[in-house]
């Protein structure tokens, strides 16, 4: 017999889901250690624009990283809860993260899902910046980037996301110890979106 895992759902204990072992790899802790420590936080920046669908990142006014996104598709019907579908436009801060997490409408209802909700388990790499739930993440279910694709987050390849997710604040600090360690809240990184 070769061994499964079970893997629960942060939102609801309803959802439970089973892996074979062999889909699965532990994460070491380097890949979870900060890149550019030694910058002070107010010195990171993160600007997102929209119209050329690109991400970069700056230490203290010099572009250190860009990449390619997907940001939020305009002119969807809102969510059921009266979300924009849109990517908002301003000023943020990072204010929690998350290596990974189950988002979507987690109702469990296949009829729902079909209605325009959807269930995403295990988007890596999150880092939330608007508090509807509009985060930046890794993406497996698609590879679109440039191209409006999202619900209002901002879709990355996930070794993007994983180096933002990495770079920002609030830090990411191991070891977990309990379910309640596996966010990290904190005032982070500055964030722009034009």
């Amino acid at each position: 017999k070769k061994p499964w895992y079970q893997i629960s759902s942060e939102l609801t204990d309803y959802l439970v889901y089973y892996v074979p072992a062999a889909h699965l790899r532990p994460i070491p802790d380097e890949e979870f250690s900060p890149l550019s420590p030694d910058v002070p936080a107010h010195k990171k920046l993160v600007e997102v624009e929209i119209r050329t669908q690109t991400l970069r990142a700056y230490e203290d006014g010099q572009e250190v990283f860009s990449c390619r996104v997907s940001t939020g598709i305009p002119h969807l019907n809102p969510s059921r809860q009266g979300i924009p579908t849109e990517t908002p436009k301003g000023e943020f801060r990072i204010f929690s993260k998350m290596p990974n997490k189950h988002m979507g409408s987690v109702t469990g209802n296949p009829d729902a899902e079909e209605r325009g909700g959807f269930s995403l388990p295990g988007v890596p790499w999150t880092c939330f910046f608007v508090d509807t739930g509009v985060a930046f993440h890794g993406t497996y279910w698609h590879n679109n980037f440039g191209v409006w694709m999202s619900h209002g987050c901002v879709n990355m390849r996930n070794e993007d996301a994983k180096w933002l997710f990495r770079w920002t604040t609030p830090v990411y600090e191991l070891p977990i110890k309990s379910r309640r360690d596996w966010e990290r809240r904190g005032f982070g990184t500055r964030v722009i979106v034009k």
